[in-house]
């Protein structure tokens, strides 16, 4: 792989001398600030990829861990928590986020701050809270990862950005930065963690600490790639890859290794699609796409909705008889989510065939013939069997899907449940391309999806 790729690569990535210093200081002010507060809080660390040095240029993140006894009662630590992160938000942007208990995030200077509280424990395995164990994780790193290894971290980050395989939100169903710092860690540089990365196999198994047989990790876990913590091996660090993004990061090595290209990191403007082009695939494919308002919600926890009603209505279809040949979802994180589906056809014949038992089984056949005493076509024997065909409840997916959504407004979680009940819909075509040409960000996200196609295979 060349060299001088990557150094190329790497000058565009790497933090500069000044901005390393400017993060540096502002993470020191809010410490010291923290440390300055009177409370039952005992320590304040810095943690994140700033804390380890593998952070990227632009990356504007700053973590700063409240650190409380472990025997603080839960009303106490949450509340002395969110005392502490107003406290240091005073006169600047803030919200209230939420992991496994509330915390303070907003703007600092130009910096996306957040202030969490998390107990102090002495056993990663004897966490309280999810948030404990990442102190445990920032030493590991900074003991584990050598300095020149550092740079070979930024560069996969970056690699796994292009390739749209990094991040550890629901949305993009990908590896965290910490999980990049373990793979080169475990492989000594990016150029080794590609090539390796290039021959893994499904239940890829890395455990540092050897703390697993890979029978036992496989069977513990059912995740396509198993990175076991180091710091606690009852957690597989790599759970929320999806399977379609660890065979991305696959099929992507062996891109790269085949022909290296500065595309594999920062990706290649393609050109969105013309509207007629889109008017031609919408009459071809005839998409069904569902759109709803956006709740005021997180985006982390209404992504995990979003996706889980994706799957809950293709499996709807699927059962109706509807053949879903793809689908997928966006947001703008703001005002609307849309959901596609593309299917094998929207519409189905109004008959619908149904095999019964065998002749020779007496019960079931007497069962199955009164059972369907008024059929369309039969009861006939076809190759030993009862036969018969019946009307088809529903044979419009449209109109299934738009009754199918009518229920969901009364029984779906409250943020959903909120975004179906904000002018829930199947749009048109011309409502559809009326928004393709008005809208840039569906614009993109639609038209990567009917193109259909992995770009780094084109680089």
């Amino acid at each position: 792989m060349p060299k001088l790729l990557l150094k190329k690569v790497l000058k565009k990535i790497k933090p500069t001398k000044k901005e390393t210093e400017r993060e540096q200081q502002a993470a020191k002010e809010i410490i010291e600030k923290i440390k300055k507060i009177k409370g039952s809080h005992i320590d304040v660390m810095l943690a994140g990829s700033i804390s380890r040095q593998t952070n990227l240029k632009g990356d504007k993140d700053i973590d700063i861990f409240v650190l409380f006894d472990e025997n603080t009662p839960a009303k106490e630590f949450e509340k002395e928590g969110l005392r502490i992160g107003k406290n240091v938000f005073r006169g600047h942007t803030w919200e209230k986020a939420y992991s496994q208990h509330p915390y303070i995030r907003g703007k600092i200077n130009g910096f996306d701050v957040e202030i969490v509280p998390s107990y102090k424990v002495e056993d990663a395995q004897k966490i309280k809270s999810a948030v404990d164990r990442t102190p445990f994780h920032t030493k590991f790193v900074q003991e584990k990862l050598q300095q020149n290894q550092k740079d070979e971290v930024r560069l996969l980050r970056q690699f796994l950005k292009g390739i749209k395989a990094y991040g550890a939100e629901l949305k993009t169903e990908s590896v965290p930065g910490y999980v990049t710092e373990l793979l080169v860690i475990k492989y000594g540089s990016f150029e080794n963690t590609l090539n390796a990365m290039a021959k893994w196999e499904e239940k890829e198994t890395i455990d540092l600490e050897n703390q697993l047989t890979k029978q036992e990790a496989v069977k513990k876990f059912n995740s396509p790639l198993i990175v076991i913590d180091p710091v606690d091996k009852n957690r597989n660090v790599a759970a929320a890859l999806s399977i379609n993004q660890f065979a991305r990061m696959i099929a992507a090595s062996r891109a790269y290794i085949k022909k290296p290209s500065i595309n594999f990191f920062f990706g290649k403007k393609t050109k969105a699609l013309t509207a007629k082009q889109v008017k031609n695939f919408l009459t071809k494919e005839e998409p069904i796409i569902v759109e709803t308002g956006y709740p005021k919600a997180l985006p982390d926890i209404m992504w995990g909705q979003i996706k889980r009603l994706a799957k809950q209505l293709t499996a709807t279809l699927e059962k109706e008889d509807f053949s879903v040949q793809r689908h997928s979802e966006w947001t703008d994180e703001k005002k609307t989510i849309i959901l596609v589906f593309d299917l094998k056809s929207n519409i189905l014949e109004k008959a619908k065939k149904r095999t019964g038992p065998q002749v020779f089984d007496e019960k079931n056949s007497e069962k199955f013939l009164s059972h369907h005493k008024n059929p369309l076509s039969g009861p006939r024997i076809e190759n030993g069997r009862w036969v018969i065909e019946i009307e088809r409840k529903n044979s419009s997916a449209k109109k299934f899907l738009a009754a199918e959504i009518k229920k969901l407004k009364k029984t779906e979680k409250a943020g959903m449940k909120k975004s179906l009940n904000k002018k829930a819909k199947i749009l048109t075509e011309k409502e559809i391309l009326g928004k393709y040409k008005k809208e840039p960000e569906f614009r993109e996200f639609f038209s990567t999806y009917l193109k259909g196609k992995e770009e780094f295979e084109f680089y």
